[in-house]
Formats: structure tokens, sequence, C-alpha cells
């Protein structure tokens, strides 16, 4: 699907944050790993556009997956796929280069039949307008994002998507969510009726597929990034996590985010640099490398694994690979996005100069 990249140059950008906008226009859900100051680069052209993307779910997962053993191809795949996860489509300008679009919908079910005589006049969930491709079953605006962006770490939810992304089973068992309040509410919080149903999720991902998989490694991401704000969200009975955006609703500390304003020590901003936040980071990019390692030992790998206590010889003072992961959330705040991609690309290059061919053990076929 994607070409062999010839080449990865550092390429820094500037990108201001945009102020606070239209706070009040509805409920708001984010992204995990926030979108950070730094836009997406293409993998095969090298070409900047326009959106703004997170340096874990895309630069990283391309690290490890070569870390892990996949080829270069494989690699992009499924960088790029992660990253539509949030996204939807990628590409310069009105330009599409990629998209996770193609999936199908259920019709809404009617609020007259569900809230009974619960305020339902106005829908606050799904946010059709604010989607990007009409038929990305990711979206963070539809009816499957808490699915995909705020899954609970049981067998239900990541377990569900575990299955489908390795292939275990080629039908995607998750949820739809719908809310609905009053003239007055503006958010999910406010929301009055709240909603979901178990569905079999139609997307246009392969089961078991390498975009599959990538989409599987996003929720796991996001399973550890909003872990705290799903946890305090279960404590306060709600059926699906949302972040929560003071002073329009009332604060959840763990859940509070303003994705049109992040801010370095904002919820998210919290998971780089020095901050306690931080190591809910280090553990997303763990258990990504785990399942990274675990499919590429599966037959998905073409070269050997490196450890996570393995040195990488190329870079200055030869820091394990566990070390250089850690300076790669710790080492730079939230706005350092442009330093922490060019880290990523001198441990690609270290990576992809140390390491070797899988070394595969052909045993002969006894015949009778």
């Amino acid at each position: 699907m994607f070409r062999t990249i010839i080449s990865r140059r550092v390429r820094r950008m500037a990108l201001s944050v945009a102020t606070v906008l239209a706070l009040f226009a509805g409920a708001i859900f984010a992204l995990a790993f926030a979108e950070e100051p730094l836009t997406f680069r293409d993998p095969v052209s090298d070409e900047l556009t326009d959106e703004a993307i997170s340096t874990i779910h895309n630069d990283l997962t391309y690290v490890l997956a070569l870390a892990a053993g996949f080829d270069v191809s494989d690699s992009v795949t499924l960088q790029i796929w992660n990253q539509l996860v949030d996204s939807e489509a990628l590409g310069p300008g009105d330009a599409i280069s990629y998209t996770n679009g193609g999936g199908a919908f259920y019709p809404a079910p009617d609020p007259d039949a569900i809230c009974g005589g619960k305020p339902h006049t106005k829908t606050l969930w799904p946010r059709p307008g604010d989607i990007v491709i009409s038929t990305s079953v990711t979206s963070r605006f539809g009816v499957y994002s808490p699915f995909f962006h705020f899954p609970h770490q049981n067998a239900a939810e990541l377990g569900a998507l575990r299955d489908w992304g390795w292939g275990a089973t080629d039908k995607l068992i998750g949820y739809e969510a719908y809310a609905w309040g009053g003239p007055a509410a503006l958010t999910v919080m406010a929301a009055s009726c709240l909603y979901t149903r178990s569905v079999a999720i139609t997307a246009p991902m392969a089961a078991g597929s390498l975009a599959a998989f990538a989409t599987y490694l996003h929720a796991l991401a996001d399973s550890y990034s909003h872990l705290d704000c799903i946890a305090a969200m279960d404590a306060l009975g709600r059926p699906w996590a949302t972040h929560t955006t003071p002073p329009i609703d009332a604060s959840v500390p763990a859940c509070d985010y303003h994705p049109r304003s992040p801010q370095a020590d904002d919820v998210h901003g919290r998971e780089f640099y020095t901050y306690t936040d931080s190591l809910r980071t280090d553990a997303a990019i763990r258990a990504v490398y785990a399942e990274l390692l675990a499919r590429s030992a599966a037959g998905a790998g073409r070269f050997q694994p490196i450890g996570l206590d393995e040195s990488l010889a190329g870079l200055a003072g030869s820091p394990t690979l566990s070390q250089t992961l850690a300076a790669f959330v710790h080492t730079w705040d939230f706005d350092g996005a442009a330093q922490r991609r060019a880290y990523a690309d001198e441990l690609t290059a270290a990576v992809l100069a140390q390491r070797q061919g899988r070394r595969r053990v052909y045993l002969p076929v006894l015949f009778r």
C-alpha cells in the first residue's frame, strides 16, 4: 500500500497553538496523547501537511515498529494507520493522501423511545458537524468514539479490540454512545439522557491486518493516556468517559482539558517531561512495544528485534532502547514536539544501522 521510504529528513517547524475557540459549542472529546504543536510529515514524500499529530501515536510508532523487527514498509503502515484513528484523513491542504474511511453505521435510535420523560430535544452526542470523514468509525466525534479512544482495559473493550487487531476474530464487537439533553445543555456532562448499545462495528480494516493492528495499538495507548479519567468517570457512574471543560462543566481533575487550547501543564501536557502523569506515557509505550514484539515474533517481523536493555551503538553514550524511550518522554515538555521528532529520527537511524535479519530455523521434512 505504501512505497518504501528513501529518506527521512529532520524537519522542524513552528505551529501556533490556537486560542480557545467555540468552547461553548457542545460536548468536547479530545485526543489521548493530545495533538502537539507539530504537523504530520508524510513518511513517503517527507511533505509536511496541515494536521496536528501526536508524536506518541505517529513518530514513535514508526521507531518502535522498526525496533520490534518490522520492515520499513510495514512500519510506515503501522504509523499511518495509528495516527488515522485520530486524524481520519491525512494530506496536504484539501488533498487526502491517507484515510481510514469506508466504515458503515446503523440508523440512530429514537430518543423518544429511549429517554422517556427526560429532556432530549438537543443531540449532544454524536457531533457529525465535527467529523472529518463521514465513514470513519474511529472519529473522535462519532458514536464509536468512547470505544476507540476511552476503552476500559477489560475483555469487553480493549480485549475485543485486541482480538480483532490480531485476527483472533473477524468480528469487532463494540458499542455506540449517544447523549441528549434540553435546549440549554452544552456538553455530554450536562446530558439528561445517555444511551449505549452493543453492536458489531463495520470497519474498513480487515481483521488481523496491519491496519487493524495499528488501530488496536492506538486504542491500547489511549487506554493508558485516559486511564485516570476513565476511572474518575466510572466513579461518577457515567456510562462512558469524556473530558470535562471547566467552567462549562463541574471540574473532574483527571478529565479537565481544553482541546482547542492545549497547554504544557494540562491533563495531556503533563504526559511529558518530569510530571507524575508522564509515568502513564512510559507504561503506554512499553505496552505498545510488547504487542509489536509479540506480533513480530508471530511472523510479521523481518529482523531481529531490539530488546529494551539492548544498547543503541549509533547514539552518543550507547544508551539502551529503554533509556532512549524514557528520554523521548521526559526530556522535553509538551511544547517540545519538534525536538521529540528530531530525536525520533536519530533513533530511527540508530535502529536501522544495527538491526540484523531474523535468524529462522528450518527443520527438515521427514518422510516415511
